[in-house]
């Protein structure tokens, strides 16, 4: 017999095990484990848990960043999308590209607008907004 009273190997095991979940653990369910687990090294338990973690982490970037959409954006707009896309209103997107400050195609006169994103990015890259506005503050002195 030994000085020290220690708990057998079984239930160390158990009581690990219980240890590492995140949700309690009932007697019922240790209860029905098997009577010996297999031996784990420290340093794989470890690798074990930090792979979980990590595919947890990534998990929740990828679901709080929103998953990427596999098909592209459209290249047409039309009136209400370009409007939305560049954050003016409607009338005034029409009103730019009546004056041709603003680059639309439309299949007639008095047919519906369509605008090409690639074109309405380089317009605003290059200061459309701005000069948008230049020519309104130009117009009402």
């Amino acid at each position: 017999m030994s000085a020290y009273a220690t708990p057998n190997r079984d239930s160390l095991q158990r009581s690990s095990l219980s240890a590492i979940s995140n949700f309690p653990v009932s007697e019922r369910a240790v209860a029905e484990l098997p009577p010996r687990l297999p031996e784990i090294n420290g340093a794989q338990l470890i690798d074990a848990l930090v792979i979980q973690l990590a595919d947890r982490v990534a998990t929740a970037i990828a679901e709080r960043l929103g998953a990427p959409s596999t098909d592209k954006a459209p290249e047409w707009l039309d009136s209400r999308e370009a409007a939305d896309y560049l954050g003016l209103h409607r009338d005034t997107l029409r009103k730019l590209a009546a004056e041709r400050a603003i680059p639309a195609e439309q299949e007639g006169p008095g047919c519906k607008l369509f605008f090409r994103r690639s074109a309405l990015d380089e317009w605003r890259l290059t200061g459309g907004r701005s000069a948008q506005l230049a020519s309104s503050l130009a117009q009402a002195a």
